[in-house]
């Protein structure tokens, strides 16, 4: 019989920095792989290797879109305050400036539309009336020389922000360990999931002024309901502390922040 030593080093570190801060809710059937379960996995001797669940699960945790702190939002006068000089040196003409709020991924609401590159007052007061973990789209349509047919074309730049407290919310153990942890306990039920059939999931919670989780709501599903209510579950149970975010006077505020996994995506 070959004997093959299973290796889980790397788990049991992620376990061992986890179970030292804090436990699970007991009511949660979906509950972390223990200390114990993972030292008598790295000295157990079994028959076959163990199937190997993708990687790469969850690739990122942060602000739905780019990041943009919340002063910059209020200060901003035209579009060269969102968009880089390389765009910026590409309009030949400008045909339309859109400043959208995003409600979710696809819908919009307060919407003003404009054709100069500064901003008109509309577009002004909707900006500096937004708050933190707002979500928005910048829409700007143009034309465009091209370089080597010399005629001119249509064309357009699209930046999505998200607005941020000037000082982030963030995770005691670091935002590298957090995804370490869920992706270890998530292989389970991931060991049957076809990675052709996965879609990018975006699980949304919000760290309050207290530190504390609240809010989940699962705003794409991964195409496995089994992974996405396992997610959630970790999230609601996740041992250790958050440091809340703050304002540029120092006051804790909340934030929102996304978990993006299963399919890579925007």
């Amino acid at each position: 019989m070959r004997k093959i030593l299973v290796q889980t080093s790397v788990l049991i570190g992620a376990t061992l920095c986890f179970a030292s801060c804090g436990n699970p809710s007991k009511d949660d059937q979906l509950k972390p792989t223990s200390i114990d379960k993972q030292m008598a996995m790295n000295t157990e001797i079994v028959d076959s290797p163990k199937p190997k669940v993708f990687s790469g699960f969850i690739y990122d945790i942060g602000p739905r879109f780019g990041a943009i702190k919340k002063e910059a939002i209020q200060n901003a006068k035209s579009i060269s305050d969102f968009i880089h000089q390389e765009e910026l040196d590409k309009i030949a003409s400008l045909k339309s400036v859109t400043v959208q709020v995003l409600e979710s991924d696809m819908i919009y609401k307060n919407i003003e539309k404009g054709t100069t590159a500064t901003f008109t007052e509309a577009q002004l007061k909707l900006l500096r009336s937004l708050d933190y973990s707002t979500n928005l789209m910048l829409l700007v349509e143009f034309t465009e020389l091209h370089k080597h047919t010399n005629s001119i074309e249509n064309n357009y730049t699209s930046p999505y922000l998200t607005i941020v407290p000037e000082k982030q919310a963030s995770y005691m153990f670091s935002e590298d360990t957090l995804k370490d942890y869920l992706s270890v306990n998530t292989e389970e039920v991931r060991k049957d999931v076809d990675p052709e059939k996965l879609q990018a999931a975006k699980l949304y919670f919000t760290v309050t002024k207290n530190g504390t989780v609240e809010n989940l709501r699962l705003d794409r599903s991964s195409n496995y309901p089994k992974v996405d209510d396992t997610m959630i579950q970790l999230m609601k149970n996740l041992p250790g502390k958050w440091t809340p975010a703050e304002n540029a006077k120092g006051e804790k505020v909340n934030q929102e922040l996304v978990v993006s996994f299963g399919l890579l995506d925007c």
